[in-house]
């Protein structure tokens, strides 16, 4: 599900509340300007970069797990218990040296991370800033910070019996995390960046996918690369790397897999040969991560073209008596552009070549009631009848009443004026 489907089914005390905590509305909002307000907020790269650096395990593997399902759900039930066996194989692993294990780079930063976290258990602005500069100097990725606090030294910070239910419930009270119909999952659409927030390049699926178009000494220069045993057969190397969640960016940049050898991957997977190394590299993981080399891209739709009762001029003058969300809430259903003024707006919904009745059918039966008291029509019927009273209204409208609509709708005080969504 998208982020604004799941906002959207959120009751308006967790809107106001949501709204508050991110955005320090004291005032209350229209629900509308709520769902933009959180829905803005949600999507920031640097809302999502200070809440996951303040967040502990067992966080990151519930974000994981959640990233590596086939659509970012799991059931409620057992999620607890996978969760828990996912930070504790992580914890053996760092503890044992199976991850982080050039200690020698990593104990300053851990030494920084611990003194951060006992000052009052929260990284604030400076510390966050002195974290982002040792890990560019000692050539630390994003995901070893997160991986790093299941480090034996930092585990009396989060290591109680109640982890798993506080950290759970700050991501739900976020936003970040939902739970519907018997299901834990992540809004669709803050995949990218979560995944990017974290360092994680694609799920762990994907990546042993991509792994397994490389060759025995791919594997073996990208295993030594990052001082891991090299031994064992191809399936062997690959559940290494996949299990010491070596991204896949690190492996395709190993100095010992060349340029000429991507392209050959390239082709493999029917992506592009051509650019440099890296602008190879970044194609590959983008292939790879959305799947497509496995799935043949699909046959272009063909183009939208229904048939309409109003000209473009009795079109525009219908659909300017809705209000702003009514509008945004149109263009959102056929993932339209939704920004820009009301004409904008408009012309937006002229061009997708749709009827008038499939557009006004994303709207709630309500709305469109509202619609035909502002154009004194009779409200009564189904939501079907309801929508085509008001087409039919501008379809057979004379010049005269269209030209007294315009007047209203070009009035100050015209209900229609909802402005930009």
């Amino acid at each position: 599900m998208r982020l604004a489907d799941l906002l959207t089914e959120t009751s308006l005390d967790d809107l106001d509340r949501l709204a508050h905590e991110h955005a320090r509305a004291e005032e209350h909002l229209p629900r509308p300007d709520l769902l933009q307000t959180i829905e803005g907020v949600l999507r920031s790269h640097r809302f999502l970069q200070e809440y996951f650096l303040n967040r502990q395990p067992p966080t990151f593997s519930i974000l994981v797990l959640l990233l590596d399902s086939e659509d970012y759900s799991l059931p409620a039930a057992g999620f607890r218990d996978a969760v828990l066996a996912e930070t504790e194989r992580l914890c053996q692993a760092v503890e044992k040296g199976e991850l982080l294990d050039r200690d020698d780079q990593l104990r300053v930063y851990r030494r920084v991370l611990y003194q951060a976290r006992s000052n009052d258990m929260v990284i604030d602005v400076s510390e966050a800033s002195i974290l982002g500069v040792l890990r560019q100097e000692l050539e630390i990725a994003q995901v070893e910070h997160f991986l790093l606090e299941h480090h034996p030294d930092l585990r009396e910070f989060w290591r109680q019996n109640e982890a798993f239910a506080r950290e759970l419930h700050a991501l739900r009270s976020a936003g970040i995390v939902y739970v519907r119909e018997g299901k834990t999952l992540l809004p669709e659409d803050l995949v990218k960046s979560i995944r990017q927030v974290l360092g994680i390049d694609m799920s762990r699926p994907s990546a042993r996918r991509l792994y397994g178009y490389l060759t025995h000494h791919d594997l073996h220069e990208a295993l030594a690369a990052v001082r891991a045993p090299t031994s064992g057969s191809k399936e062997e190397k690959i559940d290494r790397l996949v299990a010491r969640m070596v991204q896949p960016r690190v492996v395709l940049r190993v100095r010992g897999i060349g340029l000429e050898r991507l392209r050959e991957v390239c082709k493999e997977i029917g992506a592009a040969v051509s650019g440099s190394k890296d602008e190879v590299v970044d194609r590959i993981l983008a292939h790879v991560a959305a799947g497509r080399d496995i799935l043949r891209e699909p046959e272009p739709a063909p183009p939208i073209q229904e048939d309409r009762s109003l000209s473009e001029e009795r079109f525009r003058l219908l659909f300017s008596r809705l209000r702003g969300h009514e509008l945004a809430t149109i263009l959102a259903q056929f993932d339209l552009r939704r920004w820009g003024t009301k004409e904008q707006q408009i012309r937006t919904l002229w061009d997708s070549h749709r009827a008038e009745t499939t557009l006004l059918n994303a709207l709630s039966s309500t709305d469109l009631e509202v619609l035909l008291k502002r154009l004194d029509l009779k409200t009564r019927g189904s939501k079907v009848e309801r929508a085509q009273r008001a087409i039919e209204y501008f379809a057979i409208a004379s010049e005269e009443a269209l030209r007294t609509v315009s007047a209203a709708i070009s009035s100050p005080d015209s209900p229609g004026d909802g402005g930009t969504p």
